[in-house]
């Protein structure tokens, strides 16, 4: 495996790291991850709102959706479904400022109702987050695979295909932080030696409206999006937590408030917030990037080019360490 862009020096011990890395979740079972007590569960006959607000309650980003008379999984409902729903309605102008949440989702369900349909629904909404599951026997390695390709969560069923747990990207994560020491020298190699991270880095000014950053997000199918001050300076970021928070806000006039006060606002309200903005430097090592990555359980880190101006120069997600781990 060749990373472009590495020097020739670090060429060979780089690919002993992916080896190593590959072999470390490979030896791994599925079994082996922990499992919830419970898996949260989305019945087709919930409706939409009944949906975002089962995720927003028990504190996940995205559950299965399960058909009782089919039998059958559609796909996952992801809270960033809500972000498309909401931009598409107030960009056709459907909704009212003083329209709740609640109001906005059962006006945009019979917006989409054809004769043949009740219009959108969990159902609907969920075939757009495939459902590719995996049984305990497979190993780690197989769904670092799946979840290189963009997927942010893989099933996991038993001999009856239900699901018994759900692998993230913040499960193989973790799990590659805990054997660091397997992983050889590569990983205190620093960021900038390994060429890792894109850009450039997608951002919105601090003052921009929420309902401008949304649309951003939902063009490039983003939960995730930098923010700056006038002088570039990032000073926070959005995360797929944050769309939950906005499922209790009381009116969509929020839509047009500053992105960053907004932020500030939805993020005092809940205890569980996590640090808004994970950086690092490109002089940083890759084990101080992925122990980051752990540590806050977001799904991406931005590189800054130095404590001074704080500038992201580029962004490193948990898909990029995967795709390099898994790419031939």
């Amino acid at each position: 495996y060749k990373r472009q862009g590495i020097n020739a020096e670090y060429g060979e011990r780089f690919n002993i790291f992916v080896m190593a890395a590959r072999e470390l979740l490979k030896k791994a079972t599925v079994g082996s991850v922990p499992k919830p007590t419970k898996v949260i569960i989305i019945d087709t006959k919930e409706s939409l709102y009944e949906g975002f607000q089962k995720l927003l309650t028990n504190n996940v980003l995205a559950a299965p959706v399960y058909n009782q008379e089919t039998k059958q999984y559609s796909g996952f409902l992801d809270i960033r479904d809500l972000v498309s729903f909401v931009v598409y309605l107030f960009d056709d102008n459907k909704v009212a400022d003083n329209n709740t949440l609640k109001e906005t989702l059962l006006h945009g369900v019979k917006m989409f109702a054809t004769p043949t349909t009740d219009g959108a629904s969990v159902s609907y909404l969920s075939r757009r987050n495939r459902f590719l599951p995996v049984t305990e026997k497979d190993n780690l390695l197989t769904v670092t695979e799946i979840l290189s390709s963009g997927v942010h969560r893989v099933p996991v069923v038993d001999d009856n295909g239900v699901v018994i747990n759900i692998v993230s990207q913040s499960t193989i994560i973790q799990y590659l932080h805990k054997h660091l020491s397997e992983l050889g020298e590569v990983i205190k190699k620093s960021i900038n030696e390994l060429k890792l991270g894109s850009s450039p880095v997608q951002a919105v000014d601090k003052s921009t409206t929420v309902i401008d950053t949304l649309r951003q997000m939902d063009s490039k199918k983003r939960s995730g999006i930098a923010l700056v001050d006038s002088n570039g300076r990032l000073v926070g970021t959005t995360t797929g937590k944050d769309l939950g928070l906005f499922i209790n806000n009381p009116t969509l006039s929020a839509l047009n408030k500053p992105i960053f006060s907004f932020l500030n606002e939805v993020r005092s309200q809940c205890i569980d917030i996590r640090s808004p903005t994970i950086a690092v430097f490109g002089t940083d090592s890759l084990a101080m990037a992925i122990g980051k990555l752990t540590a806050t359980k977001v799904h991406r880190i931005f590189v800054v080019n130095n404590e001074t101006e704080f500038k992201a120069l580029s962004v490193i997600s948990i898909t990029d360490i995967f795709r390099f781990l898994t790419s031939q």
